[in-house]
């Protein structure tokens, strides 16, 4: 609610919306949100209460006001940390852990960011009464690094676009022109930015190749020092941070191509929206990617420029190659909602 929307953020803005919704149904289980201080209007739910508390912000109100503030029976924290007094405590606690690629990828993030989940996760890990993760293949990462936490971690993968987007609204007037390879996420090495980055640049020159970059880089991770000679200056779109899920949808459906040759992922939701906006998607083989994404994309060496490139211009040239993905990729995303992501996480809160 304090921080700009990426991946976890809208994890949690969209489970706590469809919890809302499981609540209309659910008269044994009531639901409140305890945040910071908002700067903005507190967001309004049919069946769950907003309660700001406290003026700090961050790890300082999660550790310092949230335990004092909580006085329910259960705690659901779901941006991979939580308060280590309510963790030793009586409540029952359920952290949602998504990924540790703070440990796959330290050199991407700064150290006060990894000292402070280098106590945190550990301590999750032996007193949360249970751990969420969002796919099997990050349960299996996590149990490699962490076995005890075996019988208390559950794998309920996320959602897509929620049933509430619109994707047919009509396109907006201020968006680039339609037909042109599309990437949605942060601007980091983990997510294979530099590489993709130079796949934009080659499809400018070559074929005059349009590329839009959706996202923007956290302050915690290490930034990209890249710049755009000027010959192909405007066939490199950066659209930054996009927040607005109705305003993102609109780029998506502009796409003729969604890369995401990412190197690292533990559920993303940008290819299953990219799927059930209609366009096909080119992917790294990473085990979470595939899972997620199965035969409905095509399939590259997220290492090599060329087969990146070359994948992404198969769905720009090959009209058949194309639909046959762009229908898998419906179908594909209708496997991914966030009602049976809230249903889940819910039996696990409640315990």
């Amino acid at each position: 609610m304090t921080q700009p929307v990426t991946g976890v953020q809208r994890y949690a803005h969209e489970v706590t919306r469809a919890l809302d919704d499981l609540l209309d149904e659910r008269s044994d289980v009531s639901l409140e949100i305890l945040c910071p201080e908002l700067n903005g209007p507190s967001p309004i739910y049919r069946n769950i209460a907003v309660r700001s508390v406290g003026s700090a912000a961050g790890h300082a109100w999660e550790q310092m006001v949230l335990p004092r503030a909580f006085k329910g029976d259960a705690l659901f924290c779901p941006g991979n940390t939580a308060p280590i007094a309510s963790l030793l405590g009586k409540p029952r606690v359920v952290v949602c852990v998504h990924d540790l690629s703070y440990l796959y990828f330290p050199t991407a993030y700064s150290l006060p960011f990894r000292a402070v989940y280098n106590v945190l996760t550990p301590t999750i890990f032996r007193h949360a009464d249970h751990v969420i993760t969002v796919s099997n293949s990050e349960k299996t990462a996590i149990t490699s690094r962490y076995p005890h936490i075996s019988p208390r971690i559950t794998a309920v993968q996320n959602g897509g676009l929620a049933a509430s987007v619109d994707t047919a609204a009509p396109a907006l007037a201020d968006l680039p022109e339609p037909g042109y390879v599309l990437y949605v996420g942060s601007l980091s090495k983990r997510k294979n930015f530099p590489r993709m980055f130079e796949v934009a640049c080659d499809l400018a020159r070559r074929r005059g190749q349009r590329t839009v970059f959706v996202g923007g880089t956290a302050a915690s991770l290490e930034q990209s020092d890249l710049t755009i000679d000027p010959d192909i200056a405007d066939k490199i779109v950066f659209a930054g941070q996009i927040n607005d899920t109705d305003r993102l949808v609109q780029y998506y459906k502009g796409a003729s191509v969604f890369m995401f040759p990412s190197l690292y992922e533990a559920s993303p939701l940008p290819p299953i929206e990219a799927m059930a906006c209609g366009v096909p998607v080119v992917s790294s083989t990473i085990p979470s990617l595939l899972e997620r994404c199965g035969d409905a994309a095509i399939y590259c060496d997220a290492e090599d420029v060329g087969s990146i490139a070359s994948q992404v211009e198969a769905l720009l040239d090959d009209e058949k190659l194309s639909e046959n993905i762009r229908l898998k990729g419906r179908e594909r995303a209708k496997a991914f909602n966030w009602r049976n992501c809230a249903e889940r996480t819910l039996e696990l809160i409640v315990g």
